[in-house]
């Protein structure tokens, strides 16, 4: 036990134990006067279970949790699967199981298992170039999994991977004409998607984001909403639970995807900044890990690590401020849900072993 904690990287858990804080706070005033007035609770009971996770895995060797990385891939890609199969159905997606009466996002951890594997992959080769095979294959085993997400149909979370997708292959030293082929091939998969893919609901998020007044009582609502709750919020905020936008139930889906609208509207203008700040030092970290990583695989899955935390960072706040479509990406921390808390402190449990081992050895 003692390793365990002294495993634990002291500037990252701060900055962790800081957000979660914030958080849990922030879910307290959006449950307030809700049916969801114990949500921080349950998110509170989530987190300190991330937190154990985090603990078991900063003191395992990076190496030994990377040699299971390809049956996790296998073990991944059945679950995405199955859930469309025997998955419960919300909200006309199908995304969760049951267990024990919780519900349970298994493409939550398989962004994670992606990446770890991907990095596994392409780190058994030296680092300087990437052969055609490599990058071919690692356009496989992301597209796998997307396509069955994309099933489910959960598009936010499909769009997740592809930070495994660029970061990975350009560390490897891609070329330039072939990242010009894969802006083209995801061009091309765009229209592909548009036309094919895409629900009629999707489509229609694009449009009112394009349009954000064209409905401003039906699909704008939410975004509409949280721009005034922000605007609202001017230099230093309306304080805490006092948030007209919150505490009178303009502010939709608050305990989840516009969790980020409540801590603006109560925090203000300097509240954002402070939270931006933290996220900030939280990449720098995971950055920092990359670059002290003892081998190829390891730094590629801190990169591909701080990728997807910095993409749901943008699109999310993004989201919330009407600058981006509203995608359904959850932002870490903040959002309530036990998938995406678990799989976070998964993948920091990680990072903070890759730390750790830098140090020791």
């Amino acid at each position: 036990m003692k390793d365990r904690v002294r495993a634990l990287d002291s500037r990252l858990l701060w900055v962790i134990l800081a957000l979660m804080l914030l958080g849990t706070l922030t879910l307290y005033s959006a449950g307030r006067n809700t049916p969801q007035a114990a949500i921080w609770i349950k998110q509170s009971v989530w987190n300190l279970m991330g937190l154990a996770l985090m603990l078991l895995l900063a003191a395992t060797d990076p190496r030994r949790i990377l040699r299971y990385s390809f049956p996790a891939y296998l073990l991944g890609l059945v679950a995405l699967a199955a859930v469309l199969v025997v998955g419960k159905k919300i909200g006309g997606a199908t995304r969760w199981f049951v267990v024990a009466g919780q519900t349970f996002q298994p493409s939550e951890l398989m962004k994670w298992v992606t990446l770890l594997y991907v990095s596994h992959r392409l780190g058994l080769r030296p680092a300087d170039s990437i052969r055609r095979f490599e990058l071919l294959g690692a356009v496989g085993l992301v597209a796998f999994p997307m396509l069955l997400i994309q099933r489910q149909p959960d598009l936010g979370m499909a769009l997740s991977f592809l930070p495994i997708l660029l970061i990975i292959p350009l560390m490897k030293g891609l070329r330039a004409r072939w990242v010009v082929a894969l802006l083209l091939l995801v061009t091309v998969g765009g229209f592909g998607a548009w036309k094919f893919a895409l629900k009629p609901y999707q489509k229609q998020r694009v449009m009112i984001f394009l349009d954000p007044s064209a409905d401003l009582q039906g699909k704008g609502y939410q975004v509409n909403q949280s721009r005034i709750a922000i605007g609202a919020g001017g230099l230093i905020g309306r304080g805490f639970t006092s948030g007209s936008q919150t505490q009178l139930n303009f502010l939709p889906v608050k305990t989840t995807d516009f969790a980020f609208s409540v801590w603006a509207e109560e925090r203000g203008f300097l509240g954002v900044l402070l939270v931006l700040g933290l996220f900030g030092l939280l990449l720098s970290r995971i950055l920092d890990a990359a670059k002290a990583a003892h081998t190829n695989a390891e730094a590629y899955f801190c990169a591909g690590a701080a990728g997807i935390f910095a993409l749901h960072l943008m699109v999310n706040v993004g989201m919330v401020a009407g600058a981006l479509p509203n995608k359904g990406m959850v932002l870490p921390f903040f959002s309530a849900g036990g998938s995406s808390t678990l799989s976070f402190f998964l993948a920091l449990g990680l990072i903070m072993g890759i730390l750790y081992r830098s140090r020791v050895k």
